[in-house]
């Protein structure tokens, strides 16, 4: 089995391969997936992620979340060395400012834990998922640890966002690690059965 390392050196190869107009053509008809799954309809708390370099471009479902008048979370790195991730609450999307790592984050407003964060749905990142729900993030173990104490509970669902060629057969898997309920992807949803 190859380890992780090796495949984030691929994925990420893979993604800076990826044309924007292939992105954009990709996220359309995976965030027309998720707006159409009743449990996204059926969610009045959304946490999210806003996607960059390569990543599916979530705005159109953050749009559609503020629009639907859903609270909708979005991740800051905190911390002495910005080592772990907090959630704010957002309003407007103007709010948004690069930071480290290429990402967009709130500026401003109250970050609480994702366990604080009341919601109902975590719509998650990564550079590689099993259709069983393990999931590869970027090796810093952000989604792991703000997730960590969800892990065992139904709620919130956790969703992972890709494209249909992220999805791999197998992938290592420590202790640590934290699944995912659900993909989405541009063919479509799956349901996962090993959320762990």
């Amino acid at each position: 089995m190859l380890t992780k390392a090796d495949i984030r050196a691929h994925s990420a190869a893979r993604r800076r391969e990826r044309g924007p107009e292939d992105v954009a053509a990709r996220s359309a008809e995976l965030c027309a997936h998720v707006l159409g799954e009743a449990r996204w309809r059926a969610a009045t708390s959304v946490a999210a992620f806003v996607g960059v370099k390569g990543e599916p471009d979530t705005r159109p479902l953050l749009i559609a979340a503020l629009a639907a008048g859903k609270r909708l979370w979005l991740p800051r790195m905190a911390g002495p060395r910005r080592q772990n991730l907090e959630f704010v609450a957002v309003t407007d999307l103007a709010a948004l400012a690069p930071a480290s790592f290429g990402l967009l984050e709130p500026r401003d407003g109250p970050g609480v834990t994702l366990a604080d964060a009341d919601v109902d749905l975590v719509l998650m990142p990564g550079l590689a998922f099993t259709r069983a729900g393990v999931r590869l993030g970027y090796g810093k173990g952000h989604y792991d640890g703000a997730t960590a104490p969800l892990r065992s509970a139904s709620r919130p669902v956790r969703v992972g966002l890709c494209f249909a060629d992220e999805l791999v057969e197998t992938l290592p898997v420590e202790p640590h690690d934290v699944g995912v309920h659900a993909l989405a992807t541009e063919l479509g949803l799956l349901d996962c059965t090993c959320p762990e």
